[in-house]
């Protein structure tokens, strides 16, 4: 089967079918900043106008208008997302679409999609709550931004004003989902927003979920970033990253908890049994699995990159490309 990994299309949709079929993907999954807005959501978001791409003569004067002028000038001339014509039918992706969502969406979108109110053919998305099987492969993840402390004790869905973060409760959610499938066979592909690479704690959930390949977006990258443990740092240079990673975060949470101390200790005791199994790298040397297996690809805004991974029962072919 052949996925087309892209992100960050920050509601220009039409990217996902014309890459898609250049390639020749059989599905896609996307990491995030998808564009999950509607025509509802200008009224809710004040931001558009800021980070368009007009000459700041033209912003200033958009930014000057009153309210309702405001919103129906940027419907013209910023428009939030193409999401509206999937919704309404007026267009279609032609294959199956995995997606999360990312930092910067309409929380009351994502929450109409999270709870099935809007369905959009052939896109999926993914969360704390549901995994599914891609042809020999598992895909599973969880969106929005990671922020430690007192927005990750928040419930889900946690954010407004056009972004969205995580929660310590989705992590744990997410873990209890993946470990569900324990039976399930084939290569596990774990979607984040983001990177692993800048936060510790996320490279942790990948390696608790025993993923083979992590994909994230989020950075602006210039490129496709792909790396694994095994490349960049010692085995105790990964392993002590991990463990550290875990601990700031406790502290964090622990640090907001009150009430809730003891079920934050429950959080982060599930989240810290990283699998202890592990593959001979030679020498006799043995290593923990998720060190020399797990595989990071980072991406960058789908206009300027994208990868395609080739997975089969045999085994894993990805590549990388950039416009």
């Amino acid at each position: 089967m052949r996925l087309l990994l892209i992100s960050d299309t920050h509601g220009k949709l039409g990217i996902i079918n014309q890459l898609a079929a250049d390639v020749r993907a059989d599905a896609v999954i996307h990491a995030g900043d998808f564009g999950f807005y509607d025509d509802g959501s200008y009224q809710r978001l004040q931001l558009r106008i800021v980070h368009s791409d007009l000459s700041p003569a033209d912003k200033e004067k958009m930014l000057a208008l009153p309210r309702e002028e405001k919103i129906e000038a940027s419907k013209e001339n910023c428009p939030l997302s193409e999401l509206p014509l999937y919704i309404e039918g007026a267009t279609r992706f032609d294959v199956p679409v995995y997606a999360v969502w990312g930092n910067h969406e309409d929380k009351a979108v994502v929450e109409r999609f999270f709870h099935g109110d809007i369905q959009v053919e052939n896109l999926h998305i993914l969360h704390h709550l549901r995994a599914y099987q891609v042809g020999p492969a598992l895909v599973y993840g969880l969106g929005g931004n990671f922020l430690a402390g007192s927005k990750l004790m928040q419930r889900p869905i946690a954010g407004g004003a056009g972004k969205i973060w995580n929660t310590l409760s989705q992590y744990v959610d997410l873990i209890e989902t993946v470990e569900s499938e324990i039976d399930r066979s084939g290569s596990r592909i774990c979607v984040f927003h983001v990177s692993p690479g800048k936060e510790p704690f996320v490279e942790l959930i990948g390696a608790r979920t025993r993923a083979d390949f992590t994909v994230s977006g989020h950075m602006g990258a210039p490129t496709c970033m792909v790396w694994n443990p095994f490349a960049v740092s010692s085995v105790e240079e990964a392993t002590v990253r991990l463990r550290n990673g875990l601990e700031v975060v406790k502290k964090s949470c622990l640090d907001v908890a009150q009430s809730n101390a003891a079920w934050v200790e429950q959080a982060f005791s599930l989240i810290g049994r990283i699998p202890e199994d592990t593959v001979d790298i030679g020498r006799r040397i043995e290593v923990p699995s998720w060190y020399r297996r797990m595989t990071h690809v980072n991406l960058p805004d789908a206009c300027v990159g994208y990868a395609v991974l080739d997975v089969d029962e045999t085994g894993t072919k990805l590549q990388t490309f950039v416009d």
